[in-house]
Formats: structure tokens, sequence, C-alpha cells
């Protein structure tokens, strides 16, 4: 059985499928599968092997193992439909899993700063090279289903305005279907002519599409185990999605015709940069 599948059957064992159900997948051939990747999110903490099977560090191993990882610059856009109270330790952690880092990177610089709670702040890496596209409430407003149609869609107004929010690079998501709002959890992520990969593949790009909004909860933080010191992820959703490496000749960064014919791209790249006057649609109406 391929990586692809072996994954599939670590998640749905310990999402409690009967055992019988999960050894049947023994029965199919999953070698189509042999180019893609299954990144999931387990509730509770993960320490040794099954840290790095899981969450943003899951990612990064996928990321890895499929040949995709580089040390060089990448292009990162992350459309979602939920926002959670993220910080710029959270944005980094998941811009290093695209690169293909198990999540120890992240870590590391963490625990070694000198003073405690003391919050990373945005590098030029990532206010260049990462956008997130969450709607304004104008864009909200204008479409066919206008504000009563965007209950799934949310961020508490309490995160948004705190210090450790990175509002610089929020884009507006605005659906290449005209007046639609999205529901879609997707990272595109492509590699410019300069970003040399350390594997094999000769991939101009990949995209993760699947259930993870962009979160602690959904991704994980990697956090010192109280008990035996160790690293330790932390997760609290279950999640999972699917990764897909696209192929081409890369580019310089700003063309996202690699995706055509593999994954739609479903927003508006690569997006407006809110103003000072936009706000994000926020849960519960919150102003």
């Amino acid at each position: 059985m391929t990586v692809f599948g072996k994954n599939v059957a670590r998640f749905l064992k310990a999402s409690g499928v009967d055992e019988a159900m999960v050894e049947s997948l023994t029965n199919y051939d999953f070698s189509a599968t042999a180019d893609l990747g299954f990144v999931y999110s387990i509730p509770g903490g993960h320490t040794g092997e099954a840290l790095r099977r899981v969450g943003y560090c899951g990612l990064g191993a996928t990321v890895r193992g499929l040949g995709l990882a580089t040390d060089t610059p990448i292009e990162v856009d992350v459309a979602c439909a939920s926002l959670g109270s993220i910080n710029y330790d959270l944005v980094n952690a998941i811009y290093n899993a695209c690169q293909g880092d198990d999540g120890m990177q992240e870590y590391n610089t963490r625990v070694g700063r000198k003073l405690k709670g003391k919050e990373m702040r945005p590098t030029g890496r990532l206010r260049d090279q990462f956008r997130i596209y969450f709607p304004t409430d104008r864009t909200v407003a204008e479409s066919k289903g206008g504000r009563q149609s965007a209950g799934t869609i949310c961020v508490q107004a309490k995160w948004w305005r705190a210090p450790s929010f990175p509002k610089e690079l929020v884009r507006d998501c605005v659906n290449n279907r005209d007046g639609l709002l999205m529901h879609s959890k997707i990272i595109l992520v492509r590699r410019p002519a300069a970003a040399e990969l350390i594997g094999q593949s000769s991939a101009a790009g990949w995209a993760y599409i699947g259930s993870a909004n962009l979160s602690e909860s959904a991704w994980g933080r990697v956090v010192k185990d109280r008990g035996t010191g160790s690293a330790k992820m932390s997760c609290r959703n279950w999640e999972c999605g699917v990764v897909v490496p696209v192929h081409g000749n890369p580019g310089n960064g700003c063309d996202f015709t690699i995706f055509s014919g593999v994954v739609p791209v479903p927003m508006m790249v690569p997006g407006r940069p809110y103003k000072d006057s936009d706000k994000p649609w926020f849960f519960l109406g919150g102003q």
C-alpha cells in the first residue's frame, strides 16, 4: 500500500472505524495515489513518530516525502472559511511546513526566545510571500445572498483586533464566480524558478484541498510536554485533506496558471490587501 493509503488507514483507525473495515483497504489498489499526499489532524497530544504525522508537522512530512521540499522561498496563498486566534508563530509554522519542515524549526525558535511570551513579528518573507484570503464585510454584503448567507464564514472581532493577529497578510476573498461566497479550504504553493527542490520532483507547485481552516485547532501547535520535556503536537480538531503536486515550468512567482486543469483556483488572485477602512466579515456581527 502507498504512503497515502497507509495514512488514510491510520486516520480511519484513530477515528474509530471498525478494524475489519480498515483492514479491507488492503483489497484496493492505491497505486494511483503514489504521487499524492494525505494529511490529517487528530485531537489530542502526539509525541515521537506520531508527532510528525499530524497537523502542520504531517503537512511538512508529506511535502518532503513527495519530493517537494525546498530551502528557498516559495509563494503561499491560503483560502479558508474561518480564521482562528492566529498569530505569526502559526503562520510561520505553516509556511515552513509548505517548504517541507517537520515542525521543529518554528518550535525550536519559539522555545529558544529569551523573553517568555514574546511573539514572533512578521518577516519580509511572510509579508511578501504568504497571503491569507478572507472576505471583507463589504464583499459579504454585496454577495447574492448578502449577510444572511454567511453564517458559516467566521472570525471573531476580539481575535482580529489582537496585536498579534497577522492583519497585514490578509487579502479580500472574492469568488471567481460573481456574487458567490466561498467555503473552500485550500493552500496553493508556487515555486519560483529560482527555488530548487531538495527532492526529485519536477513540480512547479502543489495544492492542499481539505477541511482545515487556518487555526491552531485545525493545524495544531508543537509544545513542550510537561511530563517528559519533549516536543508534543497538540491538536483539537479532526481534519483531513489531500496534497496534489502540479507540474510544469516554474514561473516568476506570480503565475497561477500552473494549477489549470489540475486544481481550480476558486478566488481572485493575488487578492486585494485590506484597506484601513476595511473590516472582515465578523462572526455574530461583531463590530
